[in-house]
């Protein structure tokens, strides 16, 4: 690692991230990110081999002037990457903390990645990883629609609220076709806030994961991106810095007449499975156990996903109906 560094200091401190990510620090200061794939074993060589597509998207990214971090250097023997460090604080403690500047920096730079991306996706399109095709994202989002109904209706009756079942079930059906039929966009496909990191001075927002690229659409990375479930906090606390000053700004920044749309139904569906996952798992569901010590305090999680949805994101008088019929209202509700 020293090597790595002008002058070849001493390392001086190894601190983890998790089991596969670290932060090395050395003489003068200077700190290094490695980051070990592990399933990088399995795929070396191929087309889709983990460390080289990640090497190659962030040199790519990066020469195009996107906020992700330089890479320093790969060893492909132990499958680690080397990377510039670009700050230790996530884009998920950020939202916690609603740093509404945050939404404003992931929106620019998510837009400068995919637009970069999409002007060489020729050359990427083999080496897309399995699992996240074109036909994969149409297979896995055909089932997106039933577990949001699901999600809905176990939502609704634990909350002991009455709605127009029917009515929204079939405007929860126009919303998903409509979003179908969107074109994806080439992009990582693990897309979270713990993925982004803010930098040290606050003015920006760091993109980290591109080991696995596939298709997905803008729209959808963005939520997740600007969306934290508070997983592992004792008080469940959900926030999420999209809101519909954000929605305009991704519209315009993108130049996307459709995008605060796009955004609102994403946010639905993307919620609607949450409370279908939170709903499944206080039924006694597979897994119930290790999702509920992750997501505590589950009722007023109920709450918040029933607050966050009734929140739009544009004027969109389908989305608009579809909250009127599922009586989505943030009166009463926590955020």
């Amino acid at each position: 690692m020293p090597a790595l560094l002008p002058g070849r200091p001493a390392v001086r401190a190894i601190e983890p991230y998790n089991d596969e990510v670290w932060r090395v620090e050395a003489e003068g200061g200077h700190k290094v990110v490695v980051k070990q794939q592990l399933f990088g074993f399995l795929t070396r060589g191929k087309a889709f081999d983990l460390l080289r597509v990640e090497c190659d998207v962030l040199g790519l990214l990066r020469g195009a002037g996107c906020p992700v971090p330089a890479v320093l250097g790969i060893d492909e023997e132990a499958q680690c990457i080397f990377l510039e460090w670009v700050g230790d604080r996530t884009l998920d403690a950020a939202i916690q903390a609603g740093e509404q500047a945050a939404a404003r920096a992931a929106v620019a730079g998510l837009c400068a990645i995919e637009r970069t991306l999409a002007a060489h996706a020729e050359k990427w399109v083999s080496r897309v990883a399995p699992g996240v095709g074109c036909d994969d994202l149409a297979v896995s989002w055909d089932g997106v629609l039933a577990r949001a109904g699901v999600g809905l209706n176990r939502m609704m009756q634990r909350l002991g609220r009455s709605f127009d079942a029917a009515a929204s079930e079939a405007l929860l059906q126009q919303m998903h076709g409509w979003l179908a039929a969107r074109p994806p966009a080439l992009g990582s496909s693990d897309y979270n806030p713990h993925n982004a990191v803010v930098d040290p001075s606050g003015a920006g927002v760091h993109f980290l994961e591109f080991a696995k690229i596939g298709w997905d659409w803008t729209e959808r990375r963005l939520v997740q991106y600007t969306t934290s479930v508070g997983s592992g906090r004792a008080d469940g606390r959900m926030r999420t810095l999209a809101d519909a000053e954000s929605a305009r700004h991704y519209a315009e920044t993108f130049a996307r007449a459709d995008g605060a749309r796009a955004l609102d139904y994403h946010k639905l569906f993307f919620l609607l499975q949450g409370a279908a996952m939170l709903c499944a798992a206080l039924d006694g569901g597979p897994q119930a156990g290790a999702l509920l010590s992750r997501w505590q305090n589950p009722q007023y999680r109920l709450r918040q996903f029933a607050a966050m949805l009734a929140d739009d994101l544009s004027d969109d008088p389908l989305a608009a109906e579809f909250r009127r019929r599922a009586s989505l209202t943030t009166e009463g509700d926590a955020l």
